[in-house]
């Protein structure tokens, strides 16, 4: 499966709507990009944050299964 590759110098626009997207689609680490900047630009939720916690874990285990293969 290929990347959508998100980062934060991008010319987007990144909302949860989008991160949900992405990590309903198994990219985890693009939605864990979003969520982060998501995170620093509003620190106060909660949902942010451990959201980045969630999907570092996945994404963590998405590159230790690509590794093993």
């Amino acid at each position: 499966m290929s990347g959508v590759a998100v980062k934060a110098g991008d010319d987007m626009y990144f909302t949860e709507s989008m991160a949900h997207v992405l990590q309903q689609q198994g990219h985890y680490e693009d939605a864990l990009t979003i969520y982060k900047i998501l995170a620093d630009t509003s620190p106060e939720n909660e949902t942010f944050r451990v959201k980045v916690i969630w999907l570092k874990t996945l994404a963590q285990r998405g590159r230790a299964k690509r590794e093993n293969r």
